[in-house]
């Protein structure tokens, strides 16, 4: 033999131990398989990875051994593909080891073939990557948990906008009703609110799945409100139940609604089916630790939103009633007249105006003082607000002159309205500085929504018409249409 062919036979086998060197030390599991991919030879870090001996693997299908229940049954179909087509294939896929440890590994594939081109065997190479999954699987969690934050976020501050527009109680209430639902989908809720004596609060709203709140219930019966601030049942190791929940141990928050530093109401939100038997420990904190914060934050949004409807409804409320009488004043029986006819209009219903003047009003201003005259508005004020029913406004739009409002009226309720308003001013006497007034009379005129005309000038003009044809006839009379 000659120098060349030992050079050449010595690369040979320094290559041979190399790669045996190689196959041996390596960290990555190595299995060798022939055609039909059965295991031929593993490498020792196959068995350290998997807990597999050779006696196990050889002439079985390794990749078989490893599979498990959440074995993704796709990466599986493409490893099998992989054989059948004998073609390189590289996928992560989870694993089993011998113990039942699930791993993440990184597979990869090979075909193998000969000098001829024959196929010869397979080779399969596997990097435990259970670290780096582990690292992906939290990094996603954590994407996900900020895009649940970042929703949230736009929820809250989507419902604070809601709270600030609304205009009324009522509006409010439907404003939370829906945002609290979607806020927390999982509990049901109620609003209470304190009555007039504020000896009781009174439930104004519920939502979700609509349990059978109580209708009312007393300051004392919330640990909450005795003890001023929110309070959470079924986080604590030393905890009662407030008296107004008759469920024992379901989780609940209890959440004071306070408006210009006065407690006007309670937030109560219930999370049935979190009992300690029926949700895993660590899943119940979680979402009570988040629910907390959201309700927390709702809470003094509510309560921000209410002292703002109180306080647009008291400037409101100003600007639309006679500070004399207590009476609505022009500017809302125009707005208001205007809404009614259009909605009687539109919907075939009936509508009356009743104009009303004093009659010799100028006679108590000029005798006994503006006193005198100011005692007479307010007398007859009084007297409107008492006869008036649920559909009859009574309004003061200037001086002397009164008008009723009546909505769903027809001629012959707004006469009777009107003749109760004259007998019981008729009937009234007034003492001004130790002095008795005389008695005091009204004229009024009847306006009906189509027999005068289709719009409120029509029926504004009728009823002025009739008023003067009731002061020219001899006052202290009604009149329901004028010739």
């Amino acid at each position: 033999m000659c120098a060349k062919d030992l050079n050449v036979n010595e690369s040979k086998d320094r290559e041979r131990f190399y790669s045996d060197l190689v196959l041996h030390h390596s960290s990555d599991a190595v299995v060798i398989c022939d055609p039909d991919g059965l295991a031929v030879w593993i490498n020792p870090a196959f068995t350290v990875q998997t807990g597999y001996g050779a006696g196990e693997v050889l002439g079985a299908d390794p990749l078989a051994l490893l599979r498990g229940q959440e074995t993704d049954r796709d990466a599986v179909e493409q490893i099998m593909l992989g054989f059948q087509q004998r073609r390189e294939t590289r996928l992560d896929i989870l694993n089993y080891s011998r113990s039942g440890a699930s791993f993440w590994a990184d597979l990869k594939l090979s075909p193998v073939y000969d000098s001829t081109g024959k196929h010869t065997h397979f080779i399969a190479t596997m990097r435990d990557i259970t670290e780096r999954k582990l690292l992906e699987d939290q990094n996603e969690e954590m994407r996900h948990s900020e895009a649940l934050r970042q929703a949230e976020r736009h929820l809250l501050a989507l419902t604070s906008e809601w709270l600030y527009s609304a205009k009324s109680f009522d509006e409010l209430l439907m404003v939370i009703k829906r945002a609290m639902h979607t806020l927390i989908p999982e509990a049901d809720g109620a609003l209470y609110v304190y009555d007039a004596s504020r000896t009781m609060l009174e439930l104004a709203a519920s939502w979700g799945t609509m349990p059978e709140f109580e209708t009312q219930i007393l300051p004392d019966d919330c640990w909450a409100l005795r003890r001023g601030r929110a309070y959470a049942f079924g986080q604590k190791p030393i905890q009662f139940a407030c008296d107004h929940v008759h469920k024992p141990g379901t989780p609940y928050f209890c959440l004071p609604i306070i408006a210009h530093g006065e407690t006007i109401g309670l937030m109560h939100i219930v999370f049935e089916g979190y009992e300690e038997t029926g949700l895993m420990r660590h899943m119940r904190d979680d979402v009570f630790r988040n629910r907390w914060d959201v309700s927390l934050i709702c809470a003094e949004q509510i309560s921000l939103a209410v002292a703002n409807v109180r306080l647009r409804q008291e400037l409101q409320e100003k600007s639309w009633r006679d500070p004399l009488t207590g009476l609505w004043n022009r500017r809302w029986f125009m707005e208001k007249a205007q809404r009614e006819v259009s909605q009687a209009t539109r919907n075939q219903r009936e509508l009356a105006l009743i104009s009303v003047d004093v009659d010799h009003f100028k006679q108590f201003n000029d005798r006994f003082g503006h006193d005198a005259g100011d005692e007479v508005l307010m007398e007859v004020g009084r007297i409107m607000l008492r006869v008036s029913g649920p559909n009859i406004h009574p309004c003061r739009i200037g001086g002397e002159e009164f008008v009723f409002l009546c909505i769903d009226c027809d001629e012959a309720t707004a006469l009777a309205q009107a003749e109760a308003l004259r007998t019981e001013i008729s009937q009234a006497q007034l003492h001004v500085r130790g002095q008795s007034l005389p008695s005091i009379t009204i004229s009024a005129g009847l306006g009906l929504l189509q027999r005068d005309g289709p719009g409120l000038q029509d029926i504004m003009h009728a009823a002025d018409r009739a008023l003067y044809h009731a002061k020219a006839s001899g006052r202290d009379r009604v009149v329901v249409h004028a010739p």
